[in-house]
């Protein structure tokens, strides 16, 4: 199916209920000239660390995959569940507020709904940001999972079966808000190292401290471990459904090297603890609510190129959560790696482009 990730203009349409009106000066928003409301700023930087590319046309393309496992903790094994999740492969523009990226899904790399059942996924992130602060907040939902070591089940599973285990009635939920405060945003590039419109131009590295909250349901029909499972599993890890809310803070450290003047590799180390708040329906013992200290992490690394003509590069990235010190019943982690190669160019807009307003 094709995706469609907008960029900032998204806020039009989250105020098309709002009272638009219009004068000799063009469109205007609450009494604001849109021109106003959306006229990129050029970002307050280092210049000798840091060169910004925001009034420049940007075209690239770019290949993604999103994953996601969730894990019952067992003795000794682990039953882990996963989505059957595609790449996808597309075109993105990005021009001063104006960005897009359509891409499809790949029929193959390991994407196979005969051999790992189908999965309907479902997500939006929403991203808001200055030098110093950076909140994200992610929906994402996953219906349909196989399980990836279904030898776990029977020895040598593939000699006797021809896909893998999978169950359709299993589904799960996340609604996460994570801010980052970064202590040295005039040297180090986030965007540089996100593959965007920012080039790192000397070594930087900066401390960060943050705070999320993370909102988690997962749920199936049946108990998540199979009956022929159940011995090797705690009795409340026979779950119809476990909700949990966390609340937890990070202390991480942000650092990219240059090499050859344009090639970079850059990392992020985000470590943090939380608090669990912990519901769950046992198809056993029936329904349980506990508070547990925990602790989650976050990791990212990118390598890449940039000028002000070319850019691009391999960025990757990964959260764990559901994380507790002792007696864990399930615990999740969430991967993502994006390939992009770009080119930047000078561009005034013509025509009907120059009428949009911002452009």
């Amino acid at each position: 199916m094709d995706k469609v990730r907008l960029g900032r203009w998204l806020l039009l349409i989250l105020l098309m209920g709002s009272h638009f009106g219009s004068s000799g000066q063009g469109l205007s928003l609450l009494g604001i000239p849109l021109d106003t409301l959306l006229k990129t700023k050029i970002p307050r930087v280092d210049k000798a660390y840091i060169t910004t590319y925001y009034r420049q046309l940007h075209l690239y393309a770019v290949s993604d995959r999103q994953d996601y496992t969730l894990r019952v903790v067992g003795s000794p094994n682990t039953l882990v569940y996963r989505p059957n999740l595609a790449w996808s492969l597309g075109l993105g523009v990005n021009y001063k507020w104006f960005g897009t990226e359509i891409t499809v899904k790949l029929p193959f790399f390991g994407y196979n709904n005969d051999l790992r059942g189908k999965t309907k996924p479902f997500g939006v992130t929403i991203n808001l940001n200055n030098r110093r602060f950076w909140l994200s907040t992610q929906y994402q939902f996953y219906r349909g999972f196989y399980i990836s070591n279904p030898d776990i089940l029977q020895a040598n599973w593939f000699d006797h079966n021809s896909a893998y285990p999978y169950r359709n009635d299993l589904r799960s939920q996340t609604v996460s808000s994570r801010l980052l405060y970064q202590f040295n945003p005039l040297q180090l590039s986030t965007p540089a190292t996100l593959l965007q419109r920012e080039e790192q131009r000397r070594g930087a590295s900066s401390w960060n401290v943050g705070a999320s909250i993370t909102y988690q349901l997962i749920r199936a029909d049946s108990s998540l471990v199979p009956t022929a499972l159940q011995a090797d599993f705690r009795p409340e890890a026979n779950l119809l459904n476990l909700k949990s809310l966390a609340v937890g803070i990070d202390l991480g450290y942000s650092q990219t090297i240059i090499f050859r003047k344009h090639y970079f590799v850059s990392f992020t180390v985000r470590p943090g603890l939380t608090i669990f708040l912990q519901q769950t329906n046992n198809e056993l013992t029936g329904s349980e609510t506990r508070i547990q200290p925990g602790w989650e992490g976050i990791a990212s690394a990118t390598i890449g190129y940039s000028s002000s003509i070319f850019y691009g590069g391999l960025y990757g990235s990964s959260t764990l959560m559901n994380r507790t010190f002792s007696q864990g019943l399930i615990n999740t982690n969430s991967n993502y790696v994006r390939l992009v190669f770009g080119k930047r160019i000078r561009y005034r807009p013509k025509g009907i482009i120059k009428q949009v307003p911002g452009l």
